[in-house]
């Protein structure tokens, strides 16, 4: 029995032992690719733990699971890092027949309700998704499918807790007060600062733009306001100019999506590098350059490929183990990320990335 007095599962042997769920499972089941140390501390662990291995749980892990991932039509790379993340968890449970197929449709809440009644039909175990811009109609929308034992799980930002099984994603309240933080130790008091942002109906932005604003009130700072550009890059870089000649005097700027490059881009065109302040998000190969340069003060590192890999664990061990959550809303810690570490966090990346380890 766990500690939730549950049945004990390998779960709960990966956790204590703070390995993957792969590599418990190839040990106990005599797989080669394990390290001769590491099977004998899990089959010690196992036997100290009261573990019986679960035929209906063998069955299952013998059987093919289907999983199909839907992203919004969106330009930037944030997306592509998700998509790694899926890619990784699958290549980690390869022994155990996971396949996943990945589908970009347009951002359209109806699209992506219909795509998820057509892949229940086909019978997929499970559908992780980036939900569009419209999560409130895209909810309402999915209590009213027939899904059958087809899962939902969301990564990024979130929809109604009832249509989907859980979510995983950055903790977006805490990443604002970062930013605001970070703006205010730099700039002081007083000073004009503004937020870009995706949209404010958004799930993860509301929570981010709220964790902002909170801090530039507790700051001290003079709050310019909020600025949207709907995950556009197009939008993005108009919004670089309208919000400078709305705010000649403004000194700092919280970009507070993985939208960030272009504007960036604009700003420097616009011949304003290195007079305002910048916190952007997420790492990605011109944003590091922008970092070293000394264009962007920060970034704030949301993990878009944990969240991808983590969604696709959980849903696997979901599915096939038993797992189960306390909370649902799986949310990760952010990040800074500065000059002064971007090398070393690189590589830290690298590690990440190919881990065998998993929370």
């Amino acid at each position: 029995m766990n500690s939730n007095g549950g049945k004990l599962t390998i779960y709960d042997i990966a956790q204590k032992m703070n390995l993957s769920i792969a590599t418990v499972s190839r040990a106990l089941n005599g797989k080669e690719d394990v390290n001769e140390e590491t099977r004998k501390r899990i089959l010690e662990t196992a036997r100290e733990m009261g573990y019986k291995a679960s035929k209906t749980a063998a069955s299952l892990s013998r059987k093919e699971k289907r999983f199909i991932a839907f992203f919004p039509e969106l330009i930037h790379d944030y997306d592509n890092e998700v998509r790694r993340g899926i890619q990784k968890a699958v290549a980690d449970l390869q022994d155990y027949h996971v396949s996943v197929e990945m589908r970009t449709i347009p951002r359209d809440p109806s699209q992506f309700a219909q795509r998820l009644q057509e892949a229940a039909y086909k019978g997929y175990d499970g559908a992780l998704m980036v939900p569009p811009e419209g999560e409130q109609a895209l909810s309402e929308m999915i209590q009213q499918l027939e899904l059958g034992r087809m899962k939902v799980v969301t990564m990024t930002t979130d929809l109604d807790h009832g249509s989907r099984l859980f979510s995983v994603q950055s903790n977006g309240r805490v990443a604002g007060a970062m930013a605001g933080e970070l703006l205010g130790t730099v700039l002081g008091p007083g000073r004009k600062v503004a937020l870009v942002t995706g949209q404010l109906t958004s799930w993860v932005h509301s929570r981010t733009a709220q964790g902002f604003m909170e801090e530039v009130s507790r700051q001290g700072l003079c709050f310019a306001g909020v600025y949207e550009h709907h995950d556009l890059p197009s939008r993005a870089y108009l919004l670089a100019e309208q919000l400078l000649s709305e705010h000649p005097d403004l000194e700092g700027i919280y970009l507070a999506t993985a939208n960030s490059v272009t504007f960036c881009n604009h700003l420097v065109e616009l011949g304003y590098a290195g007079k305002i302040r910048i916190v952007a998000s997420d790492i990605f190969p011109q944003m590091i350059e922008f970092v070293r340069s000394g264009l962007v003060l920060a970034t704030i590192f949301q993990n878009p490929f944990m969240q991808g890999r983590l969604a696709t664990r959980y849903l696997f061990e979901y599915l096939v183990e038993g797992r189960r959550f306390e909370e649902t809303e799986i949310l990760l810690d952010p990040q800074i990320v500065l000059r002064s570490n971007l090398e070393l966090y690189e590589k830290k990346l690298g590690d990440v990335m190919n881990a065998d380890i998993l929370i």
